[in-house]
Order: C-alpha cells, then structure tokens, then sequence
C-alpha cells in the first residue's frame, strides 16, 4: 500500500559507504528522490532508475516534497550529514502542517561533526558544541547570539580551552 511519506534522508559525510541501513532503505523504497543538487549528484549513481527532482540552496524543496507525497508518491528528501542537524528535517517539518495526510519519518545519517572528529583522530569525547556559521537559512544576528550564548559556559574558564579559542582565532584571521 503506498503512504504519502515524506522521508528526510541524511547522507552522512558523502561517500556511499557511510550511508546507514536506514537510509539505504528509505532510498529504495522512494518513488522520487529530491533535494539540493549536490546531494541528488551522489546518489543519483546508487538509484539511476529514480526520478529525481533537484533544487538549488532553497527551502522550496520541502515544499515540493510535502506536495508531490500528497499525489501518493513516496519522496526522500535528501541532505548531507544527519537530516536533524543542520539537515532538511527541520525546514521540512515546519510545513509539514500544512500538509496533515502526509506522514514525515526523519531518517539520521553520519553528521560531519562525529565524522570529521573520527578522521582528524580528535573524537568528541567530552562536552562540545557545535553551531553552523552559514548564514544561508539562518540569519547572521541569530548565529551571533549563539555563538554569545556558547561563550557563556564553562569551558572559557579552563585557561587552555581560552588559550585555544585566542589560537583558533588567530587562525580564523589568517585564512579568512
């Protein structure tokens, strides 16, 4: 029986070998693939026989996911790391209201964070944060006051963790 399903499909960080079960499954069970072109690019070769529908760096694919779902066609919006962090889960989801016979599943994958931790050999092992500096979807006075709030903790306290936040800023100037 076929389900008005939206499925917001994280990647992980790219390579087909990092892509989880679930994902492989929501994949295959999609009628249609649609998301950022990029991201359509790197599993287009996995589903040649898909239809796909790719955009540019825009919410508007979540709308066409929720209203081509609501003709009977299972979608898998696509994004890169894990759909829930800075993926198309949350753009998704906002609509989602509008559209009540269409069900949502948000499928995780690898998020850049834990994978890139993984390949630096600098695992995550204590408490982190981590906040998006791309102004794309978010404006840039929101990601300030985050970026303010983080700041508050506790870890400006540790002298070495000050030490590395006053290195990483260095950085930050010299290749920016």
């Amino acid at each position: 029986m076929k389900r008005n399903l939206v499925s917001v499909v994280g990647l992980g960080p790219g390579d087909a070998q990092f892509l989880t079960a679930q994902a492989r499954h929501a994949l295959q069970e999609a009628d249609v693939l649609c998301g950022y072109t990029v991201y359509i690019d790197l599993v287009r070769p996995l589903y040649p026989e898909k239809e796909t529908y790719a955009t540019g760096m825009t919410r508007d694919r979540c709308r066409w996911a929720l209203q081509t779902a609501q003709t009977g066609k299972t979608v898998a919006l696509v994004c890169s790391g894990d759909a829930g962090v800075y993926g198309m889960a949350s753009p998704l989801l906002e609509l989602a209201a509008e559209y009540p016979d269409v069900e949502v599943e948000v499928v995780p994958g690898l998020t850049a964070a834990l994978s890139g931790a993984a390949v630096l050999g600098a695992p995550l092992a204590h408490d982190f944060c981590v906040i998006s500096l791309s102004d794309r979807l978010t404006p840039w006075e929101m990601i300030e006051k985050r970026l303010a709030c983080a700041a508050m903790g506790d870890a400006k306290e540790d002298a070495r963790a000050t030490y590395h936040l006053g290195k990483l800023s260095d950085l930050l100037e010299y290749v920016g």
